[in-house]
């Protein structure tokens, strides 16, 4: 007999409230991957507070997976679908792509433990009831859409006796002041990449950037990115993998009140994909680049806020090895 699987739901069309905090048991067999769909109408009467993405990611103020109280998996809506994207080129999918005013529309994320989805040897082992929880906090407010619904579904693995998985949660800086700073990341497991986020970046008129550029340190030691720019790791990684629905654009025209005529080239109006890039330590998929951090005091990030001194977010991938796995 081949491998079995078991896909069900765990939350069935549930109204969200603003400011909340609602959990649910996740089940118990080795877990795949957990499917989360937001549902919402439209509320564009102000053309201006539709986004393709954004408005539905920003509904979800942060996403943890939570093993007897402790994250595995801890950042924004948007940080996990930015996140996933990039470990496997998997980006949201957003259902009934429209500006009309109520009507409905949604976006889909798919949260994996693993480089591949439905990996027997990668991802989250058995549990115990109530020992591995799905935690949402809902944003304060919701802009350019309403009556939000959330669905959730998870996969489970009968078959699955994992060796591995993987955990991310969010480290968050403001430094004082702009040049180079400190981020300290975890030790004691590989660690596989880093999604950076930074609240500026390259626009306008000014090069400007919260992660100007980048090295990582192995107890004060120079290792792999001995030193980055943001426009180059940026590129480089948005490069490898296609973004055309990632990123929103807009298109000059000649308009009247009968006809919308597209005379002008496509200009990116993105305010999502801009803000990200990652670090890649595991660019073969094998672990075989990876910062092997255990028996280290130290491993941290120098980032140089150039000139730009405002909030970071640094999200690390680290390979749990589970029991006497090697």
């Amino acid at each position: 007999m081949g491998k079995r699987f078991i896909r069900s739901v765990l939350a069935q069309d549930e109204a969200v409230t603003v400011s909340t905090v609602v959990t649910y048991d996740l089940p118990v067999n080795p877990l795949s991957h957990i499917i989360l769909s937001l549902k919402a109408a439209n509320d564009t009467g102000t053309i201006t507070d539709y986004a393709v993405l954004t408005s539905l990611l920003a509904q979800i103020a942060r996403v943890e997976v939570l093993y007897k109280g402790q994250a595995i998996v801890s950042g924004s809506f948007a940080d996990i679908a930015l996140l996933q994207w990039f470990l496997r080129g998997a980006q949201p999918y957003a259902g009934n792509m429209v500006k009309i005013n109520n009507d409905v529309r949604w976006v889909s994320v798919v949260l994996g433990f693993g480089r591949r989805l439905f990996d027997v040897m990668q991802c989250f082992p058995a549990t115990r009831k109530g020992e591995l929880q799905l935690q949402l906090t809902y944003a304060a407010a919701q802009t350019g859409i309403d009556t939000l619904i959330l669905q959730a579904e998870t996969v489970e693995l009968l078959d699955g006796g994992p060796s591995s998985f993987f955990k991310s949660t969010t480290l968050t800086k403001t430094p004082s002041s702009t040049g180079w700073h400190d981020v300290d990341l975890p030790v004691g497991n590989d660690i596989l990449g880093a999604l950076l986020f930074g609240t500026t970046v390259p626009t306008g008129t000014s090069f400007n950037a919260s992660i100007g550029q980048i090295k990582l340190l192995l107890d004060n030691v120079e290792f792999g990115y001995s030193f980055a720019n943001w426009e180059c790791v940026h590129g480089e990684e948005l490069g490898a993998r296609p973004h055309m629905f990632m990123n929103a654009h807009t298109h000059r025209g000649n308009f009247t009140t009968t006809v919308e005529g597209d005379t002008g080239v496509q200009q990116e109006d993105d305010g999502l994909v801009q803000l990200y890039s990652f670090l890649d330590f595991d660019p073969l998929g094998d672990g075989s680049y990876a910062v092997p951090t255990s028996g280290h005091s130290r491993c941290n990030l120098r980032i140089n806020a150039e000139p730009a001194a405002d909030a970071i977010r640094v999200i690390p991938v680290e390979l749990i090895k589970v029991g006497g796995a090697t």
